[in-house]
């Protein structure tokens, strides 16, 4: 099941890179490539805010204020 995740422009550029050679050699359509792109974009999406979680469980107090500021220069971005 697909979470609804919002994902920033770098995702997606990065996600159509990945999927630039398999597109064209697996001959998919731009909409189906477009649709696994944004699948991918949002796995990467999925991967930085697990990565945010478990670094704020395990980061004392003065690194979680910097992953707070993290965080937010990610969603002014999105």
């Amino acid at each position: 099941m697909l979470v609804n995740l919002r994902f920033i422009e770098k995702d997606l550029a990065r996600a159509r890179q990945i999927l630039r050679p398999w597109a064209s050699h697996k001959g998919l359509s731009s909409d189906e490539t477009e649709v696994i792109a944004r699948m991918i974009a949002q796995g990467i999406a999925e991967g930085r805010r697990h990565g945010f979680e478990m670094a704020e469980a395990e980061w004392p107090t003065h690194g979680k204020n910097h992953l707070n500021e993290l965080n937010s220069g990610i969603s002014a971005k999105s």
